[in-house]
């Protein structure tokens, strides 16, 4: 599903804060995207999108660096990876920082979050109360995703 589907689909998602676990991490299957991580605070749902880069290759992280921008919206693919409870999707991404830029860095973040529940085939999630207000990531209604940096990216 792209992304505007996904927000489409589940009015909470449109309305909820959500948590951005960094841009850049990739997959050595399609050496010519980046994805992103988010948590949805209303859903709990652990996401990826992925962000191709035509053309990209070793450029694709640089692109993603700089907010290029070369896919439709119809491009970007979501994947939901896990629903859970924000300290568990934290504790289970611990070191992402320090991760993403390695190489099939998106296998890495996989492989930790396996162990957290994956939504149901043909089911929604049920919404959560978050325990704070997390930073916001800005969707326009409109389908035009815009990306906030994190709160995570003081370096």
């Amino acid at each position: 599903m792209n992304i505007r589907d996904f927000y489409a689909a589940d009015p909470q998602r449109q309305e909820s804060e959500e948590v951005s676990f960094g841009a850049g991490w990739t997959d050595h299957t399609d050496a010519a995207s980046t994805f992103r991580l988010s948590w949805v605070a209303r859903t709990r749902e652990l996401y990826a999108v992925r962000e191709p880069h035509p053309g990209g290759g070793l450029l694709a992280p640089v692109f993603d660096h700089y907010n290029v921008h070369q896919a439709g919206i119809d491009e970007l693919r979501v994947e939901i990876l896990a629903v859970a409870d924000l300290p568990a999707v934290e504790e289970a991404l611990a070191g992402w920082r320090q991760v993403i830029t390695d190489h099939d860095s998106l296998r890495w973040a996989r492989k930790r979050v396996a162990a957290l529940p994956r939504p149901a085939a043909g089911s929604g999630t049920e919404p959560a109360e978050p325990e704070y207000q997390p930073p916001r990531l800005h969707a326009e209604r409109a389908g035009i995703f815009h990306r906030s940096r994190s709160p995570h990216d003081d370096h």
